[in-house]
C-alpha cells in the first residue's frame, strides 16, 4: 500500500523541500521503485492511495485549508511519482483526507483482492501513513510499516513514528522482511 507517492512531494516545490532531506538521505523513492518491482514479481498486489483535490468540488479540511492548490486534480502535482505506479495497479478512489480508509473504497479493494496483510509505505510517515495504519490495525488487518519506503519532515519525526509503531515495523533489510530482494542493489539517488 503506497500512500501519496505523488509529484506534489517528489517534484520541485514547497512540499518537496519539506521532505527532500529525508527522501534523499534515505533513498526513499529509489527504494520504493525497487520494492514495487519486486512485489509485483512475487505476485503482490500494489495498491496506491493518492490524495487528489478537485478545486471545483473541495472536499475535506485539507482542500479548504489549501484552497485546492495542492494535489490538484488535473495537474502534475496530483500525478504519481514516476516509476512507482504501473498500469493495472488498484488505485484508492475518493480520498480527501489523511486516513486513506476514510470515505474511500480502500476496504473494498482489500476485500476484493483477498488482502488481510498490508505493508505501508508513503508520505508522510507521521501523518497520512500513521493514520491509515492505525485504522487498518483497528479493522483487524495485519498491518505493517516499511520504514525504508516512508518519509516525513525530519529524521526526528520519522524516528518518533517508527518508535510509535515499533511492534508493526517490517524493515526490508531484516530476515523475513516483506520484500528482502528489494534491497539487493545499492540505492541510487534520484
Amino acid at each position: 500500500m503506497l500512500i501519496e507517492f505523488q509529484e506534489q512531494w517528489t517534484r520541485q516545490g514547497l512540499y518537496h523541500r519539506l521532505v527532500k532531506r529525508q527522501l534523499d538521505t534515505r533513498h526513499v523513492v529509489a527504494t520504493a521503485r525497487r520494492v514495487t518491482e519486486v512485489a509485483r514479481l512475487e505476485g503482490v498486489v500494489v495498491i496506491h492511495a493518492p490524495l487528489v483535490i478537485d478545486p471545483e468540488d473541495k472536499r475535506g479540511a485539507l482542500a479548504h485549508l489549501t484552497f485546492g492548490r495542492v494535489f490538484t486534480k488535473g495537474t502534475p502535482r496530483a500525478e504519481f511519482t514516476a516509476g512507482i505506479f504501473e498500469e493495472g495497479d488498484p488505485v484508492v478512489q475518493g480520498r480527501t483526507g489523511f486516513d486513506a480508509f476514510a470515505g474511500t473504497d480502500l476496504a473494498q479493494l482489500l476485500r476484493e483482492n483477498g488482502i488481510d496483510k498490508v505493508f505501508f509505505g508513503g508520505l508522510t510517515t507521521d501523518q497520512c501513513v500513521a493514520r491509515t495504519l492505525r485504522t487498518a490495525l483497528r479493522m483487524g488487518l495485519r498491518a505493517y510499516l516499511v520504514p525504508e519506503i516512508t518519509a516525513t519532515f525530519s529524521g526526528w519525526l520519522q524516528r518518533r513514528a517508527e518508535k510509535r509503531f515499533a511492534e508493526y515495523l517490517a524493515p526490508l533489510q531484516e530476515a523475513g522482511g516483506p520484500f528482502p530482494g528489494a534491497l539487493r542493489e545499492e540505492p541510487k539517488t534520484d
